[in-house]
């Protein structure tokens, strides 16, 4: 995937400049996030609070959730399950 800029981006974590993450949309950690003495491991799910550009305000799962905000390429949206395709027995 080539960006406006011609430079190569990956399809997961990168996102155009005019593509917003919207308040309550599920996203992963791409990186580790560091809150006080406590490590949220890259794929913790979050959901988004608010988008600033550049900044995400997340409301990060866990026993201890926390509301931190991060670089924007430190996220990703999740993806839906797919529901696995029945698969047919021939009689």
């Amino acid at each position: 995937m080539r960006n406006r800029h011609g430079a190569s981006t990956s399809a997961r974590g990168m996102r155009e400049s005019d593509e917003r993450y919207v308040p309550g949309e599920v996203v992963h950690l791409l990186r580790d996030v560091r809150v006080g003495d406590q490590v949220y491991e890259i794929g913790t799910r979050a959901r988004v609070l608010a988008d600033h550009g550049a900044i995400v305000v997340l409301h990060l799962h866990g026993s201890s959730a926390e509301v931190v905000t991060c670089p924007a390429d430190h996220v990703s949206r999740a993806l839906e399950r797919i529901a696995p395709t029945p698969v047919t027995r021939a009689a």
